[in-house]
């Protein structure tokens, strides 16, 4: 009887033992497709993916981007994913958005006027761009303009940076998502593929240094890329690359942008790029065979709130745009969207913006004056 007894009780135990272990694993399964549909899918090491196979209906960091965007219900020709060349010159947009702006088409009118025999590459995260709107289809018809969609999957494939995106580190950014993917993605893209990157929000005004391995002082205490050129491969963007996920601050602003750049130029030349700058201003500095070339260059108005500093692009009646013109040696213009992004000049006034937008993206500008708009 005792013998029957300790049977049962073993059988019993064993019949718990096997629940509990049952039971870890459904929880463990559970956690694995939690994870998987929250952080997407991850590529294994050595895995291709074809740009050709992979459309914007299958890229899992959409959603996680973009997750008000709808692709139409008749696509005729989505984007594809196309990698720049050294000669390439290139902007990216990262909103999401299916258009242009009117300040982004002129950006992009007034690097294909100044750089007739260049390829520029408009890079979209939508892949469905609406093709129908009036700006889209003036650039498009400009004859060395052409979109590309910028699959984050793509660009990030190379093993240093595709954990931090497939772990969607940038989505912790809160409210500056889009600019945080965009300063790796620029990072990233001249370190593989070299050319020349341009702000979306930067008009140029005559043609780029012809130079490689430039970019330009924001102020006395920061570098910058919105405008900058590379050769593939170079060691101070692969330090950059390489220092991304470890330097990334989801709270604080320019963690991977500006910021780095100016810390590891300082690191690579301490007594050439000094924080502050003490080189004079007017000067370019230089670390190896990288050339800064001075704010006036590429930043020629400051984004401070003086009254001669951002405020100064869209004051009208007080003849600032003729005088801009008239003595700036500035290659390029940057508006410094995020910050003046609701401020509208009217095509009648001489307002920098105006004058600058009339002279360097004429198409756009008569555009808007035939449609009775702002800039």
């Amino acid at each position: 009887m005792m013998a029957t007894l300790a049977l049962l009780c073993q059988r019993k135990n064993l019949w718990k033992t096997l629940k509990i272990v049952v039971a870890v694993v459904l929880l463990t399964v559970l956690v694995i497709l939690l994870k998987t549909q929250t952080a997407g899918y991850r590529f294994k090491p050595g895995e291709q993916v074809e740009s050709e196979s992979l459309s914007g209906d299958d890229a899992s960091w959409i959603p996680h981007l973009c997750p008000h965007y709808r692709r139409r219900r008749q696509r005729p020709q989505p984007l594809q994913w196309e990698p720049p060349s050294n000669y390439t010159i290139y902007f990216t947009q990262t909103s999401c958005r299916d258009v242009l702006t009117v300040r982004e088409a002129c950006a992009v009118e007034s690097a294909s006027l100044h750089h007739p025999h260049r390829p520029i590459l408009v890079f979209l995260t939508a892949p469905d761009p609406d093709r129908d709107q009036p700006l889209l289809k003036m650039i498009l018809g400009l004859g060395n303009v052409r979109l590309a969609w910028l699959d984050l999957d793509q660009v990030f494939d190379d093993e240093k940076l595709r954990e931090w995106h497939q772990d969607r580190q940038w989505m912790f950014s809160e409210g500056r998502t889009f600019a945080e993917v965009s300063d790796a993605v620029r990072a990233e893209m001249l370190r593989r593929f070299g050319g020349t990157f341009v702000d979306l929000d930067a008009i140029t005004l005559r043609s780029l240094p012809s130079s490689n391995n430039w970019l330009g002082r924001l102020d006395s205490a920061l570098v910058n890329t919105a405008i900058s050129s590379f050769v593939p491969g170079h060691p101070v963007l692969q330090s950059v690359v390489d220092n991304i996920p470890s330097s990334f601050d989801p709270y604080g602003c320019c963690s991977i942008g500006p910021n780095l750049f100016t810390r590891i130029l300082h690191q690579e030349c301490p007594k050439n790029v000094t924080i502050p700058s003490s080189a004079d201003p007017d000067q370019a500095e230089r670390c190896h065979d990288v050339t800064i070339f001075p704010s006036s260059y590429f930043y020629p108005i400051h984004y401070g709130y003086e009254r001669d500093q951002l405020e100064s692009i869209f004051r009208e009646g007080e003849g600032l745009g003729p005088a801009f013109l008239s003595k700036t040696r500035a290659f390029s213009l940057h508006l410094f969207n995020s910050l003046s992004s609701k401020r509208k000049v009217s095509l009648s006034g001489d307002s920098v913006l105006k004058e600058v937008a009339e002279r360097n993206c004429p198409k756009v500008f008569l555009m808007l004056r035939e449609r009775n708009m702002v800039l």
